[in-house]
């Protein structure tokens, strides 16, 4: 991933030759303890700060709604505000060093959008957005057990680890402070979900205010910059309500694009909302699902820190794309996870924590980076502040997105939503502590008996209903099947741990295509960052 490459009291010789690509802006700063590259999509160079005042430097990366310029970042620093950058909104990453002090921070933003990875060696620091490029900049060759064991359980990892041992990635509202041999990991934002007296119209009125605020940063960052207003729109309620409020506040024409097999739900139904919004539309078909195969560069694309499989729909469009004249990417990402949340009130922030920011929703976000930005309204620090306040049993089984949605958007509620009308959702049983539609309770326990005897599961696969039904495409070409395995069959001798190859022999013999994915994502890793010492 472009973006940042330094050291801090350690030199290395950096390989960025992968960058090579002219279009990208390059830009290094030197000084006797810092030495920094950047190297950037030359989008949004307003809002990535390379510069130096009072004796202290600023650098970030990524786009900024909202956020002071360097100069008054300097001066509330010298003021004592440290974590001067918590209140700016968008998606972004930095580096700030005080040259005076000789104290070096590296944060990331409130959700950990950003890749900077990062690496304590001989009593320096050496830190980067591109994981291989780090390792081989360090010499890393030790593999993190705890990641491989992660992986091939949740396809995602629920820390700041990497699939290198040595090297740590900063995640969701942290930031690093650096002085001497001294490194300190530390936490500037917590989401917390401490539930609110319910009052269900205010809930409603506040979050419909900070949503179309989040949206409107997205719509008016690209009309101001001259860039298209190009967003997704499947057959889900995120994207729906996303692109509903986006048609609301631009002023300039928006496209729409979806990608799914040809003929399902998720082709016909945004083609119909898309119609009605008056937007523009264009269909990208995922039939065949030949595409699957494309292991290496889908796991290079999200840095190997979630199961290739999550993203690879969104990596397979993105490559046929024209993103130079793309703006932010508006999406719906996690938009099920804030808003209908399945989980009690004591688990969920373990699960946004987990499966949000760090988990397979993190894939789409990455894959998008390598070409634009995107951002998510439902990521949006002032939506997430507020709304992880409304009780978790309002806003279970889509209870309070309903009520929204029917209180301020009654005309987005005309289409279904999971075959049930928009305030009309089927009974729900709460298991677990997690609830669950009482007609799916037959096949979550299939599922559940099926994976704790670690036998085939049915339903964790794809049939033909779906947007990607990896059986139906697996039946009419089974080249696909075979590519997969071959794959496996090709670096499986890079697996020495017994335990970890056993485990991976059952998940390509039984498991689903899911089930799979894990396995080469871990092989990939593998093979790309050459290990001589193999686990």
């Amino acid at each position: 991933m472009h973006g940042f490459f330094g050291t801090y009291r350690k030199s290395v010789a950096w390989d960025l030759s992968c960058f090579a690509d002219k279009s990208l802006v390059s830009r290094t700063y030197s000084d006797s303890a810092l030495s920094l590259t950047q190297i950037t999509l030359p989008k949004f160079l307003v809002d990535k700060y390379f510069d130096e005042q009072d004796n202290c430097f600023l650098s970030t990366e990524g786009v900024l709604f909202e956020a002071d310029n360097v100069s008054e970042s300097v001066a509330r620093y010298r003021k004592g505000v440290t974590c001067f950058w918590d209140t700016w909104r968008g998606s972004f990453a930095g580096v700030f060093y005080d040259k005076k002090a000789d104290v070096l921070f590296l944060f990331n933003d409130h959700i950990g959008s950003k890749m900077l990875f990062y690496a304590q060696v001989d009593g320096g620091l050496v830190f980067g957005s591109d994981l291989r490029c780090l390792a081989n900049a360090i010499g890393a060759k030790q593999f993190n057990e705890h990641f491989v064991q992660s992986m091939l359980a949740k396809g995602c990892v629920e820390d700041g680890s990497t699939f290198i041992a040595d090297i740590h990635r900063l995640t969701a509202g942290q930031y690093l402070r650096v002085s001497g041999e001294n490194i300190e990991v530390c936490t500037y934002h917590r989401f917390d979900n401490t539930p609110w007296e319910y009052d269900e119209a205010a809930m409603i009125k506040e979050t419909d205010r900070l949503f179309r605020q989040a949206v409107e940063r997205v719509v008016r960052k690209n009309e101001h910059e001259g860039l298209q207003q190009f967003y997704p729109l499947s057959g889900g309620l995120d994207s729906r309500m996303t692109q509903w409020i986006a048609r609301q506040i631009a002023t300039k024409p928006i496209v729409n694009f979806t990608y799914s097999q040809s003929g399902h739900y998720d082709h016909l139904l945004p083609q119909e909302i898309s119609k009605v919004l008056g937007n523009s539309w264009q269909f990208f078909p995922l039939d065949g699902g030949a595409y699957i195969t494309s292991v290496d560069s889908v796991c290079a694309q999200t840095e190997w820190l979630v199961n290739y499989m999550a993203p690879i729909e969104i990596a397979t469009f993105a490559r046929e794309q024209d993103w130079s004249q793309a703006g932010v990417v508006l999406t719906g990402v996690n938009g099920d996870n804030i808003l209908a949340t399945e989980t009690d009130n004591p688990r969920e922030m373990a699960r946004i924590y987990i499966q949000g920011f760090n988990g397979n929703s993190l894939g789409s976000p990455l894959v998008l980076q390598h070409y634009t930005e995107s951002y998510s309204p439902f990521c949006d620090v002032d939506v997430l502040d507020y709304v992880l306040h409304i009780p978790t049993v309002k806003r279970r089984n889509y209870y309070f997105y309903d009520r929204w949605i029917l209180a301020c958007y009654p005309e987005a509620a005309q289409w279904h939503h999971k075959h049930a009308l928009i305030g009309h959702r089927p009974r729900m049983v709460t298991i677990a502590g997690r609830n669950i539609p009482l007609r799916d309770v037959p096949k979550r326990i299939g599922m559940y008996i099926c994976k704790h005897l670690h036998i085939y599961d049915p339903y964790t696969e794809q049939r033909g209903v779906s947007m990607t039904p990896y059986d139906d495409w697996i039946k009419e070409n089974p080249q696909i099947l075979l590519s997969l395995e071959d794959y496996y069959h090709a670096h499986k001798s890079l697996i020495t741990n017994s335990i970890w190859l056993s485990l991976c022999e059952e998940k390509m013999r039984m498991g689903s295509i899911m089930e799979k994915g894990k396995v080469l994502t871990v092989l990939c890793a593998l093979r790309s960052f050459s290990h001589s010492d193999k686990q």
